[in-house]
């Protein structure tokens, strides 16, 4: 699915205008369209809808959400408060409640009387500033926007809650905290990063007349992970195969205190259907991971004869997993080092291996093998020596230009996970649930984009379905045991389940 900045958005709007469609068409059709779910999903007849709406188009489109609702019976009252519309569209639409039971009040007029309608309203709609909004709400806005978060009533925002920035997703000081979003055309860019996300509820896309073939014709480098495209990750599988057939992964885990990451790793890698998984541990670990784990071949790492045994083990291997729970001793940094100067194949680079290449993001260019990297804000924030805060505040720009200038695979991990391209495309995935924020989830995921990339998906493929799938296990174990109890263990037991359903 498309994710829309507004520059496109506003660009796919004027497609359609210059296709023969106006722009009051298209704003009929958005305010039908928010008075169309609300009417379907909330019983309105004799409940008070307030609907906050502001100078822009936004506003226009709750004026005829207005005229809509009041045909349907509800008690329908518009609280300018941003003073009167100044688009020609906006003006005209107002204009059209004239002849309906639509009363409309300016807080210019009367502040009281509107902050009481926000308070005693059943359903309070936002309309006041949409997708072209950013910086921050000046006083009077701020205040308009905290008293309706108090509210009891349902919220319903149009297109996008008030104060969060389109682009982005930030929230400079406050913003309208929507249960449901009804967004029009396509989802936006800031609906799927935090803290917007949170602040959208659900979002409903609502279609507003605009054809598809020019949405499909509009440029979007964004978009929301599909199942289908999971789904084309996977063919049946031929009876004439061998474990051959179906990669060879290497996986470079574990230290002492760190066996779980590596067992984890093994695991994940092993239920995502890869053919062979070689495990390279240290000496220290071997009886815990190979305890656990006993489908694996081994190669027990030794320090004296580390770089001849990760030479033999990279023989035969498609790819490779380096650094769940490595640790970052100088063994350690020279088996990194190694690998990324020898191997030609895909790497996967996670925890540790994240920590030793900040020291020195150079190795990251050196290297001929395609690289994918899986950070979550943490290891971000050092491998760009800035702060997790900067980080997410800036979650797309900085995977795009980290992808763009290392060429690499960039999965930056956390609430709405992206993968971003060293071409700049970016997926966002849907799945997920903070269950998952425990220890040892990311070694899991390693695992199972590491067994994709065995298996001969590209990186960006690989990464885009196992971030999709490895949140698809934990949504089921959120769903089974409690976001509070699951374990990370617990989602590689939930992989058989879902590759089955892939597999039919």
């Amino acid at each position: 699915m498309k994710v829309f900045n507004q520059q496109q958005i506003r660009e796919l709007e004027q497609l359609a205008v210059d296709e023969g469609i106006p722009y009051l068409t298209l704003m009929e059709h958005a305010g039908a369209a928010l008075a169309e779910y609300i009417n379907s999903h909330y019983s309105i007849r004799d409940k008070r809808i307030v609907l906050l709406c502001g100078k822009g188009n936004n506003g226009g489109d709750g004026f005829v959400a207005a005229r809509r609702l009041d045909t349907a019976g509800g008690e329908v009252v518009i609280a300018l408060v941003d003073g009167l519309p100044k688009t020609e569209i906006a003006k005209e639409v107002l204009a059209r409640i004239r002849h309906t039971n639509v009363q409309a009040f300016s807080i210019a007029d009367d502040r009281d009387f509107v902050f009481e309608l926000i308070r005693t309203a059943d359903i309070l709609v936002d309309c006041i500033y949409g997708i072209g909004f950013k910086g921050e709400p000046d006083s009077r806005m701020t205040q308009v926007l905290e008293a309706a978060n108090l509210s009891s009533a349902v919220k319903i925002a149009a297109d996008i809650p008030s104060g969060i920035e389109c682009d982005t997703g930030h929230v400079e000081t406050v913003c309208f905290r929507a249960d449901v979003t009804v967004t029009f055309t396509a989802m936006k860019t800031a609906q799927l990063l935090s803290p917007a996300k949170e602040a959208c509820g659900e979002v409903v896309v609502a279609d507003v007349g605009i054809p598809k073939e020019l949405i499909a014709r509009q440029k979007a480098d964004i978009e929301v992970t599909e199942e289908w495209q999971v789904e084309s990750v996977f063919r049946p599988r031929k009876n004439n195969t061998s474990k051959g057939d179906y990669g060879h992964l290497l996986c470079v885990c574990g230290s002492e205190g760190m066996a779980g990451a590596a067992v984890m790793c093994g695991k994940a890698a092993l239920r995502s259907g890869t053919g062979l998984v070689h495990m390279a541990v240290p000496g220290e670990i071997y009886p815990i991971v190979a305890g656990q784990l006993t489908e694996p071949i081994y190669t027990v790492l030794n320090r004296e004869q580390m770089l001849r045994q990760l030479d033999k083990a990279m023989e035969k291997a498609t790819s490779c997993v380096i650094g769940c729970g490595m640790g970052t001793s100088r063994t350690a940094k020279t088996a990194l080092d190694y690998i990324l100067q020898s191997f030609r194949r895909p790497v996967l680079l996670d925890a540790d291996a994240l920590n030793m290449a900040a020291e020195d993001t150079d190795l990251l260019r050196s290297t001929t093998a395609p690289l994918v990297l899986t950070p979550h804000p943490g290891e971000m924030a050092r491998l760009l020596k800035t702060t997790v805060q900067t980080v997410q505040q800036n979650r797309l720009q900085l995977a795009r230009e980290f992808a763009e200038k290392h060429g690499v695979t960039l999965v930056l991990k956390g609430f709405g996970t992206l993968i971003a391209s060293p071409n700049g495309k970016i997926s966002l995935n849907p799945t997920g649930n903070a269950g998952m924020a425990k220890g040892g989830s990311g070694d899991v995921l390693a695992g199972m984009i590491g067994g994709l990339l065995a298996q001969g998906k590209s990186p960006f493929e690989a990464a885009r379905a196992a971030v999709y799938l490895h949140g698809m296990a934990g949504d089921c174990c959120a769903d089974r045991l409690g976001q509070t109890a699951m374990l990370p263990t617990d989602m590689i037991e939930e992989l058989p389940k879902l590759f089955f359903k892939f597999e039919k």
